[in-house]
């Protein structure tokens, strides 16, 4: 299985990721930059910068999205079932 590389690529995070409170279900990589959040729509906290490394040590799953074409989105409803892909809608 491919791996989402470097391990130290910087990635931006929800606080309900970053705090480790809730699971990613939405990942984005919106002009280059990816966003690994929770999916939910109750952040009132800027997002945080990690490692994309500690990210994938957590949940291996997230590897299946090595691949994922700039401006597109990755979406599920819970971890361990299928990705759906999209394009990423414009701001």
């Amino acid at each position: 299985m491919k791996k989402i590389e470097p391990v130290n690529l910087g990635v931006y995070v929800c606080p309900h990721v970053f705090e480790d409170t809730r699971p990613i279900l939405y990942v984005c990589r919106a002009d280059g930059d990816w966003q690994f959040l929770c999916g939910g729509d109750d952040h009132d906290e800027n997002p945080h910068l990690v490692g994309v490394g500690h990210l994938t040590e957590r949940d291996p799953t997230l590897n299946e999205l090595a691949e994922l074409k700039e401006d597109w989105e990755a979406e599920r409803t819970e971890i361990g079932v299928e990705w759906v892909y999209s394009e990423c809608e414009p701001e």
